[in-house]
């Protein structure tokens, strides 16, 4: 083994290393519509979420007409939150932060019921300001995605926060009273209804903001806007975090939100309360769409809940990648030899400079997590691995090339990958590059069984004509007609000639 090969070996990154503190924190978000608890497996920079559940309480449902939380909301918000006390010290949650935002924070009963709920079940309740509500909201879009830029608009049951992010920062937050069930409350409709809500967002713009920014929606009411879109269009993934959507399709589905034979919404997968606070958000997201004029549209699914959790984070952790730590964690966890994916990196390097740097060494970290799968379904598993599960950090563009390239590690996948969309979310050049990806790490895990102590002994290199594949002379017997067979197919998929070199020859 070379010097340089143990240095990369080395350094492999750890997920259970430095950076990365081992126990659980827990958030309970008091908001308007719910209370949620969600509980993440460790403070770190990729949320996995061990434990999550929302009741629907209604606690900003009499607001703007009584200026106090409902009676029947306040009980009910009371039973959950004893409950999610009991379940965060069974969860052995390491700590717990309890944040109540819009309806607690206007309503004028809103203090002593927060000194209620600490009586009663201990937990000490933040109750944030607007301002702050947004910035956590930005926070979360950023644990999400750190590239993500321009304009985050949270939308809740009784507020919208806006939130301006520039190279990775919050910068400015403002809060309106545009969430659904205050706007039931107003009485308005038609013409006054849509000036009303112009008005407060002309009140309430982030200084900076101008028309053309990306916007960025957070918040269970965009989600659901955004899952009728997908099923107005047949969208062929079912994942709302990262999903963009156009101009013409949101208007197109406001009008239809807002028209007269608006469905029941139950039918697409909304549940009631979402159902009727639809039209409500569609009448907003036209206003924000008329002044904002936004250059795209992305759905966050992480927002205040993760924003409360990067801030607990340290510098360094928040300079963590979610992507591959997330995909470090799931190697540690189910890969046969971990520690092979970084190293299976390395070697591929040479041979795929088109593959972005970060989705080529998910996928190699990745490769071997669905060892355990049937054979028969292994190609199945490794798509479902990227499109199922709770991947950030991604575009679905990004996304889906990972997990063509995954589908491609065991065998020819063009049915799978026909079959679930991969041919309308990427072009023929990106798929192919997924699939020299996956043909390439495939060559890699079947040449040395999948451990790094041989793979680091031999080499993978490219030039403008040729795809070669050295083994020394003490590691001849790793070559095969299915290495041969191998090589070749990906040399093909990249417009090379293959070449096996043997004994140093």
């Amino acid at each position: 083994m070379t010097g340089k090969k143990k240095a990369a070996i080395a350094a492999a990154p750890d997920p259970s290393g430095p950076g990365i503190v081992n126990d659980r924190f827990g958030v309970i978000d008091i908001g308007s519509n719910s209370v949620r608890f969600v509980v993440f497996d460790s403070a770190m920079r990729s949320p996995a979420y061990f434990f999550n559940e929302k009741v629907y309480c209604g606690l900003g449902s009499d607001i703007e007409t009584t200026g106090a939380l409902p009676p029947a909301g306040k009980a009910k918000a009371l039973a959950t939150l004893r409950r999610f006390a009991l379940l965060a010290k069974a969860l052995e949650v390491r700590e717990v932060v309890t944040v109540a935002t819009a309806a607690m924070r206007d309503a004028s009963d809103g203090a002593a019921f927060a000194e209620e709920i600490e009586a009663e079940t201990g937990l000490r309740i933040r109750i944030v300001s607007g301002k702050d509500e947004g910035r956590f909201a930005a926070l979360g879009v950023l644990l999400g995605d750190r590239r993500s830029e321009g304009i985050v608009v949270d939308i809740g049951g009784a507020s919208m926060e806006l939130a301006l992010v520039q190279a990775g920062a919050v910068r400015q937050c403002t809060t309106t009273p545009l969430g659904p069930l205050r706007l039931m409350e107003t009485g308005k409709t038609g013409d006054d209804l849509a000036a009303y809500i112009r008005e407060r967002i002309d009140e309430n713009l982030p200084d900076g903001t101008r028309p053309g920014l990306g916007l960025t929606l957070v918040g269970g009411g965009w989600r659901a806007f955004a899952s009728l879109v997908m099923r107005r269009t047949k969208y062929p993934l079912r994942v709302l975090h990262g999903y963009e959507f156009t101009h013409e399709q949101a208007l197109k589905t406001c009008d239809w939100l807002t028209g007269p034979d608006t469905p029941d919404l139950t039918t697409y997968g909304l549940s009631r309360t979402r159902a009727e606070n639809a039209p409500w958000t569609a009448h907003v997201l036209r206003a924000v769409i008329e002044r904002l004029e936004p250059a795209n549209f992305t759905v966050s699914s992480c927002g205040l809940r993760e924003g409360v959790l990067y801030e607990s984070l340290t510098p360094a952790m928040r300079g963590d990648d979610p992507l591959t730590q997330s995909a470090r964690m799931m190697e540690q966890i189910g890969g046969r030899f971990p520690g092979f994916g970084a190293e299976l990196d390395l070697w591929c390097q040479p041979a795929l400079p088109e593959m972005p740097e970060r989705l080529r060494l998910a996928a190699c970290l990745l490769a071997d997590v669905n060892w355990r799968v049937h054979p028969d379904y292994r190609a199945d598993a490794c798509f479902t691995t990227a499109t199922q599960s709770s991947l950030v950090g991604l575009t679905h563009i990004e996304r889906m090339t990972l997990a063509v390239a995954l589908a491609y590690r065991y065998k020819d996948a063009k049915q799978t990958v026909e079959r679930n969309g991969g041919s309308e979310i990427l072009d023929k050049e990106q798929r192919r590059i997924a699939e020299a990806t996956g043909r390439i790490i495939r060559l890699g895990a079947m040449l040395t069984g999948a451990t790094p102590e041989l793979l680091h002994q031999c080499s993978l290199r490219r030039d403008a004509e040729t795809l070669t594949l050295s083994i020394p002379a003490d590691l001849d017997a790793l070559a095969s007609e299915a290495v041969e067979r191998r090589l070749a197919t990906a040399a093909s998929l990249l417009g090379l000639a293959p070449k096996l070199v043997t004994g140093g020859k």
